[in-house]
C-alpha cells in the first residue's frame, strides 16, 4: 500500500514536471513567432517601398528618348555617290574698320593723400611731448583746431588728431592723450604738391621714431617704400 502511494507521487510529480516544460516551451515558441510575425511584416513594409520607388522612377521621364534605327553604312555611301556637291558660295569679306588710338589717360593728382602715426596699444601719445614733437616740425595750431604746415600763408599739410571730432584741446593738452595722429593733404590745394608730400612724409617719419608710433598708410596698412614712390609719381606725373 505504501509503495503505491511512493509510485503515484512520483507519477504525478512526473506529470508536474512535464506541464511546466510543456508550459515553458509553449512561451518561448510563442515568443519567437511574435518576433518572426514583426520581422516579416517589416521586409513586406521595405518591398511594397521599394516597388513604389521603382514605379515612380519609372513613370517619370524628363527627356523621353526615341529609338534610332541602326544605320545601313553601304545605303548611306551609296546614296551620298549620286549626290553631286553643290557649288561654295563666296562671300565677301567686310572691310575691316580703321583702327583707332585709345584716348590717352590724362593723369589726374588724388583728392587726398593721408598717412597715421599710431600709438602702440599700452602707451598712448600724450598732449605734453606732442606739442614739443609739433613745435620741433614748425606746425601751428590753427583752423579746424588741428595743427598745420605753412609755407608762406599756404597750408602744405595738417595733422589731426585720429580720434573723433579729430580736433585738439590746446587749452588742456597737458590732460590730453590719444592712440594716433592722422597726416594729411589735399594735392589740388597747394601750389607744389609733390614739395608738400615730401614734407608731410619727412614729418610722419620724424613723429613716428619720436613718439615710438607705427607708420601706417590711407588704408591702415604698414607705410612702404613702395606706396611712397606710387604717391610720388602720381604727383610727378599730373
Amino acid at each position: 500500500m505504501e509503495t503505491d502511494q511512493t509510485t503515484l507521487r512520483i507519477v504525478l510529480a512526473t506529470l508536474g514536471v512535464l506541464l511546466l516544460l510543456g508550459v515553458y516551451v509553449w512561451n518561448r515558441l510563442k515568443r519567437q513567432r511574435r518576433r518572426l510575425d514583426k520581422t516579416l511584416r517589416r521586409l513586406e513594409a521595405e518591398s511594397e517601398a521599394e516597388d513604389l520607388e521603382v514605379q515612380e522612377i519609372d513613370t517619370i521621364s524628363i527627356h523621353p528618348v526615341e529609338e534610332i534605327a541602326p544605320v545601313d553604312v553601304d545605303v548611306l555611301e551609296a546614296e551620298e555617290a549620286t549626290l553631286e556637291p553643290e557649288p561654295a558660295e563666296l562671300k565677301p569679306h567686310p572691310a575691316e574698320p580703321p583702327a583707332q588710338a585709345a584716348p590717352a589717360k590724362v593723369p589726374t593728382l588724388p583728392e587726398v593723400i593721408q598717412v597715421s602715426v599710431v600709438a602702440p596699444p599700452e602707451r598712448p601719445f600724450l598732449g605734453g611731448e606732442l606739442l614739443k614733437a609739433f613745435a620741433d616740425l614748425g606746425l601751428q595750431y590753427g583752423e579746424m583746431e588741428i595743427f598745420h604746415a605753412y609755407e608762406d600763408d599756404e597750408i602744405q599739410f595738417s595733422v589731426a588728431n585720429l580720434v573723433k571730432p579729430g580736433t585738439f584741446p590746446i587749452d588742456a593738452m597737458d590732460e590730453f592723450k590719444t592712440r594716433g595722429l592722422a597726416l594729411f593733404f589735399q594735392p589740388a590745394q597747394v601750389s607744389r604738391p609733390l614739395e608738400a608730400f615730401e614734407r608731410m612724409i619727412a614729418a610722419c617719419h620724424a613723429l613716428a621714431q619720436r613718439l615710438g608710433g607705427n607708420e601706417l598708410d590711407d588704408r591702415r596698412q604698414p607705410l612702404t617704400a613702395v606706396k611712397i614712390s606710387l604717391w610720388r609719381r602720381q604727383l610727378k606725373d599730373a
